[in-house]
């Protein structure tokens, strides 16, 4: 039985802007500081552990016109997705300076989201190149890595590939494929993609990923909700067991865990074009959903 649950909103951070359409959020475990990009034009925002925004990075610094998937590595390093612009920035936290600056080689392209591997590799998808790419943790270098489509994965037109997350065996990933709401594992040994056998599927337009142990947490954009799944240790299957609702929701693009709390990117991408709803907000609710 899947439970619905109604979130109780413990925080709220405003971006500042009128065209913000933030769609990403990470993390830095050092500080507890989080970090969200604008879709629109490329700024990068801190919200501050003790509470407060500010623009950590100006739209158009270091040609960034966009930003979609946004983490913080162990290491003190920022990793930033381009979007549609198909290019991957790195970023030194401390110092806020560019470390490096990749791009995919495609067009069209969708740079969308990271996860990182035990060893700190970063995995990158495209959401319309249908291959998942990889950066060395120390060149930093973006490479091709895994073919998806070669292997089987369907590839429609739209937007496919887009939260990833590494399994909680940490020999995987799992990512979400936003216009079929299939879910697919990548084995880091070998890259082989086998599908994850997911009850209470599918989860169309999934988005961004958060995952504490072996409970997922899937941005469901625009059916304004988080899915909660339960996922095997490998992420070979995972049983879909809630739903969290709250009228404080706008078309949720991403979440990211922060102590005992949710952070909930309200992106507002259904409304890009016409009249979003100012403030563009992040809201922190309980990690349980109430």
């Amino acid at each position: 039985m899947v439970a619905d649950l109604t979130a109780q909103v413990a925080e709220q951070y405003e971006l500042p802007g009128g065209a913000v359409f933030p769609e990403s959020i990470g993390v830095d475990a050092a500080t507890g500081d989080a970090y969200v990009g604008s879709l629109a034009d490329g700024t990068l925002y801190r919200l501050a552990a003790g509470g407060g925004v500010q623009v950590w990075s100006r739209p158009g610094q270091d040609g960034r016109g966009s930003a979609a998937g946004v983490k913080a590595d162990s290491r003190g390093r920022l990793w930033v997705a381009g979007g549609y612009e198909g290019t991957l920035y790195v970023y030194d936290l401390r110092h806020q300076t560019l470390l490096a600056r990749g791009d995919v080689g495609a067009r069209p392209s969708c740079v969308n989201d990271i996860a990182f591997g035990p060893d700190g590799t970063a995995y990158v998808t495209d959401s319309i190149v249908p291959v998942l790419f990889r950066a060395d943790p120390e060149s930093l270098e973006l490479k091709p890595w895994a073919k998806l489509a070669e292997q089987g994965v369907p590839w429609p037109d739209g937007l496919n590939l887009n939260g990833i997350v590494l399994a909680p065996d940490g020999r995987h990933l799992i990512a979400c494929q936003t216009n079929l709401g299939r879910f697919w594992r990548l084995e880091l040994a070998s890259g082989t993609v086998s599908e994850v056998v997911l009850a209470g599927g599918p989860l169309e337009h999934c988005d961004g990923l958060a995952i504490d142990g072996t409970t997922l947490y899937v941005a469901v954009n625009a059916r304004h909700e988080i899915a909660v799944v339960t996922l095997a240790e490998d992420g070979s299957s995972g049983l879909v067991t809630g739903r969290i609702r709250s009228g404080a929701f706008a078309f949720p693009t991403a979440i990211a865990r922060r102590a005992a709390q949710l952070l909930v990117v309200n992106g507002q991408l259904d409304r890009m074009g016409g009249s979003p709803s100012l403030p563009f907000t992040v809201v922190a609710i309980p990690a349980g959903g109430q």
